[in-house]
């Protein structure tokens, strides 16, 4: 009679084992007919968060790159600290460019917001673009889509960190010019007047000098090359969404560096540069590392090492 509990127990264990076992198999596939060659099942592929078989998804995101050195954490640590200090330190009291040159003068009366509550709604509008601009690749792209949606903390971090080394270069390129050039912005013919008092922030802080060249538009162009690179290189969503993510980037770096014209901060020679510098830096910088193979496909590749027991201790074998 003691036994008796254990046995029920055991039985009822081996039953819901059963009905687990059974309700896993109704979610299954057929197996083959008798005879047949047993296949393993395929390891699922995660996919928005969740297990899912490997012919209904995407190919398996890896990182088969150069990744991440000891280098490029000093060139991103350097970058950042340069720019930094160009946004501290005042641009210098010589000005190297002043006023307009060849069609500025020209866009800046076709564009320009008549009234000066339009000119800061718009550039409040640039600065809404700027943030998603330089944030997309890193929340967008790298967290949400590699990490999340393609299941590769790997990949999401080898991103990210190439998206912070681009836009630190591109930042001190922009910041240092900056400084150096101190270029005095479009409205600076204003100050002192009755629209712009020369005691306003725009024309008593060290931002009246800082025109020459668009900082909102380096980096939004910078950001629209990551986002580019990154869903091609690695192929994150598949198309067409990979070429309307890259699209969606150019049109958001556009619209952000036309309003810094409209709302009179940069002339339209500043926004080009910018557009120019951010392109150039936001692919250059990327493409030293997806161009550069990872480690494993070094010429070491065709060489195997492992250990094998030999007379008096272990040997090592190499198979070419």
């Amino acid at each position: 009679m003691s036994r008796c509990p254990y046995t029920v127990a055991a039985a009822l264990f081996g039953c819901s084992l059963w009905l687990a076992s059974s309700a896993r198999a109704d979610e299954l596939p057929p197996g083959p007919g008798p005879g047949a060659p047993k296949v393993p099942t395929p390891s699922p592929a995660v996919q928005a968060g969740k297990p899912t078989l490997p012919h209904e998804a995407l190919p398996p995101l890896t990182w088969r790159w150069q990744r991440f050195t000891a280098i490029d954490y000093a060139i991103a640590s350097l970058g950042a600290a340069v720019t930094l200090s160009a946004a501290i330190v005042k641009p210098r009291a010589q000005h190297s460019l002043s006023g307009g040159i060849l069609f500025d003068e020209t866009v800046r009366d076709t564009l320009r917001a008549h009234s000066l509550q339009s000119r800061y709604i718009f550039r409040d509008a640039s600065d809404v673009g700027l943030s998603l601009a330089v944030t997309w690749p890193f929340f967008a792209d790298a967290l949400t889509t590699a990490w999340w949606y393609r299941g590769s903390r790997d990949v999401a971090q080898e991103m990210a960190l190439i998206d912070l080394e681009t836009l630190a270069i591109s930042g001190a390129v922009q910041g240092a010019t900056n400084v150096f050039v101190s270029r005095e912005r479009p409205y600076g013919r204003d100050c002192g007047t009755e629209g712009l008092p020369s005691n306003a922030v725009d024309c008593d802080g060290s931002s009246h000098y800082r025109s020459f060249f668009s900082g909102h538009s380096a980096f939004s162009f910078t950001g629209a090359a990551l986002i580019c690179i990154h869903h091609f290189e690695n192929d994150l969503l598949g198309e067409p969404w990979d070429g309307l993510s890259c699209l969606g980037g150019y049109v958001v770096a556009a619209t952000t560096a036309s309003f810094r014209v409209v709302s009179d901060v940069h002339y339209t020679s500043d926004i080009l540069t910018g557009a120019l510098v951010g392109t150039l830096v936001g692919y250059g910088v990327p493409l030293l590392h997806y161009r550069s193979a990872h480690a494993r496909g070094s010429s070491t590749q065709g060489l195997r090492l492992s250990l094998v027991p030999a007379a008096g201790g272990l040997g090592v074998q190499g198979i070419f």
